[in-house]
């Protein structure tokens, strides 16, 4: 049986996480001079949102799981009696967890004796919940018997295709976030005119890009436009049975916005399952207290309004 490994800004809920043994690289959360490692925990995570400690007057950041660190989970691993292990990371491009997992599994496998023993490092080029789709794939696949080079080749495949939507609720916030870590898909200008005249953009990640595709004036509006766009993609048919969404705050909230019964009867219809979780901590400092994602893998498609 492969093992699979994810880090913790991988939107699933924690309950899945564990009933399908997957295992996770904490991110260390830093903020107002705190500091703690993200292992999920949904009631940390809705208390921690609620609180304001993530809001923009606070100061906060993220760090990567060390190479250090990753060692040594990968090492528990294999002291369990797993061969086979597949670790999923967020988009190299906006973070060294990747790096550091390539080169923890490279010290790993230089001292292993083991012949049978198979590790490999997977770039997601998603982010948030496009990763809580490859990975709730990844056990789906893993789960009928496909493992090995066929688990990885499906898989690349599909990551390409994994489409991330982003709404955030300030956009200013979101600029300002995006600036530090050198990433400018969002303008100083479009960051003004959503702060100013309340302005929103939806923000699309997919294959190791990310942009706005559209802005809309306010965020349930946006939220809503989100949120239909995606039933229309769930009717047409998807690549993976899966859908994530994902809510920087407490996922209940999702009921008052426009549009999400919609899609939580689309997908049943289909036999898709909704995968709804509170955002990942390093999805909520990066975007803001507030984001929606919704994430779902469908071939490439220009945006129409």
């Amino acid at each position: 049986m492969t093992t699979l490994i994810v880090d913790s800004a991988c939107d699933l809920p924690k309950a899945l996480i564990e009933k399908s043994n997957i295992r996770l690289l904490p991110a260390t959360i830093i903020y107002d001079q705190q500091s703690m490692q993200d292992f999920r925990n949904t009631e940390q995570t809705i208390r921690l949102y609620s609180s304001g400690a993530m809001d923009k007057g606070h100061d906060g950041e993220t760090a990567p799981t060390s190479t250090t660190d990753i060692i040594k989970i990968i090492e528990s691993v294999i002291e369990s009696g797993e061969e086979e292990i597949v670790i999923q990371t967020v988009n190299r491009v906006r973070s060294p967890t990747y790096e550091n997992a390539v080169e923890a599994v490279s010290i790993i496998t230089k001292k292993n004796t083991n012949k049978n023993l198979n590790i490999r490092v997977q770039d997601s080029r998603t982010i948030f919940t496009g990763q809580g789709v490859l990975a709730a794939h990844t056990i789906a696949l893993i789960n009928k018997g496909v493992n090995g080079t066929k688990l990885r080749r499906t898989i690349d495949l599909l990551s390409s295709k994994v489409h991330a939507y982003q709404v955030p609720q300030d956009v200013y916030y979101l600029r300002e976030r995006a600036r530090k870590k050198g990433d400018n898909s969002i303008s100083w200008l479009g960051a003004i005119v959503g702060r100013t005249v309340g302005i929103c953009p939806i923000v699309l990640a997919l294959d190791d890009q990310t942009f706005p595709v559209t802005k809309v004036r306010g965020f349930a509006k946006a939220a809503q436009t989100l949120f239909d766009h995606t039933v229309v993609k769930v009717n047409e048919g998807l690549l993976s049975p899966f859908i994530a969404v994902s809510y920087a705050g407490n996922p209940t909230e999702l009921d008052n916005i426009s549009g999400f019964a919609e899609l939580k009867k689309a997908a049943k219809a289909r036999r898709y399952q909704l995968i709804v979780t509170p955002m990942s901590l390093s999805g909520g400092i990066n975007l803001g207290p507030g984001t929606l994602s919704v994430a779902f893998a469908t071939e490439p498609y220009p945006w129409q309004d």
